[in-house]
């Protein structure tokens, strides 16, 4: 039995979503998702991961698709590494996906191009926040008031917003939204950003994991309200919508994962 067969095995064993968590991924006005998304709760801590595929016909479908199975698998026969080390430990199980996801895509499909991104967030039971990220998939921690932290993204327009050539607000809508540094791809090395935070979560935290299609038409304003929500999966399915209308008929894929501490 393969990862990916074994990985079948979990399909079914997740919590479903609740007043504190939610995940949703919308097609938006794409003719395909090429976005993924998963989580693993277990005693040790939560794993949340949002991807990003990018490709030909079906390539950036079934990168996404591929690395997302092959790091659930990896890190739920290997949770207790974690626990020493776990920026380091992240890294090395991103790799393992990138890997596997590479070498199934060549075996599979040869000759296919096809990347994906990934933003990734372990938080350990005791409260500590460990957050991976390739590309534009974004990682946001805050609370009702206040942005804690978010992932600085792997693009040309983070490059000018950090030299000071655009502003935050003009990311999401500047004509080169969607070229990117670094990515995932077949056969590349993986170069992603990866950081233990020293502070710890506290109650009424909120994580929120997002791909671009997300980010770009919901303001930062918008996205702390949702640490006051009494329904995750109903807010975050409210702003998920709000950003496929604010698209005006060319919305991206679309999807989240929000978490309240």
């Amino acid at each position: 039995m393969n990862l990916f067969q074994r990985f079948r095995q979990l399909l079914g064993q997740q919590p479903a979503s609740n007043k504190n968590f939610a995940e949703l991924t919308y097609v938006g006005h794409r003719d395909s998702n090429q976005d993924y998304i998963a989580h693993l709760f277990t005693p040790q801590g939560k794993l949340f991961i949002v991807a990003d595929g990018l490709g030909g016909h079906q390539g950036g479908e079934l990168a996404s698709k591929y690395f997302c199975e092959a790091l659930l698998m990896i890190a739920r026969e290997n949770f207790g590494k974690l626990k020493k080390n776990p920026e380091l430990v992240l890294t090395q199980f991103t790799e393992q996906a990138a890997n596997a996801m590479s070498d199934k895509m060549m075996n599979d499909y040869p000759g296919i191009k096809a990347h994906t991104t990934c933003a990734i967030a372990w938080l350990a039971k005791d409260n500590q926040l460990t957050t991976l990220h390739i590309g534009d998939s974004r990682i946001y921690w805050f609370t009702a008031t206040r942005l804690i932290w978010r992932s600085r993204d792997h693009s040309v327009i983070q490059m000018k917003v950090d030299r000071g050539e655009i502003t935050e607000q003009q990311m999401g809508t500047h004509p080169d939204q969607g070229a990117l540094t670094r990515s995932i791809g077949v056969g590349k090395k993986v170069k992603p950003s990866c950081k233990t935070h020293q502070q710890k979560l506290k109650k009424g935290d909120t994580l929120l994991l997002c791909t671009d299609g997300f980010w770009e038409r919901v303001s930062q304003n918008e996205i702390l309200s949702l640490a006051k929500s009494k329904d995750a999966d109903k807010d975050l399915n409210r702003w998920i919508k709000t950003a496929i209308e604010r698209a005006n008929q060319h919305s991206d894929n679309v999807s989240a994962e929000l978490y309240i501490h």
